[in-house]
């Protein structure tokens, strides 16, 4: 499965998978970010395909801020994201299907409880 790359202004490296987080330690989370722990690894995002565009949409941007600002509080991130998403999504109406783009980068299925 191949993963989405990008570093931070610190020089961080980070990877992003669209695979559902382990629901033992994570459950009900929708994405999580893992910051490395020494700077020779690289920090690791894992987001949940099985959710509506506008849902991973959200994830994304929520995690990809927490990988930017790892001193922000859950609150903070959680209201710039959900601030940022609405205004790309629903007031200027930023589309495309996100599950398309998901089928190189994941092993994707549709079923009736991910509709």
């Amino acid at each position: 499965m191949r993963g989405l790359n990008f570093t931070t202004t610190e020089g961080v490296e980070f990877e992003m998978k669209f695979r559902k987080p382990d629901r033992r330690t994570y459950e009900g989370c929708d994405g999580v970010c893992h910051y490395p722990k020494w700077n020779w690894q690289k920090g690791k995002i894992d987001i949940n395909p099985y959710r509506g565009d506008q849902c991973i949409f959200n994830t994304i941007i929520h995690e990809t801020t927490h990988a930017y600002f790892p001193s922000a509080t859950e609150r903070e991130v959680t209201s710039f994201a959900n601030t940022l998403s609405r205004i790309l999504y629903n007031e200027l109406k930023f589309r495309g299907s996100i599950t398309p783009a998901l089928s190189n980068n994941v092993k994707y299925k549709r079923n009736k409880r991910n509709k």
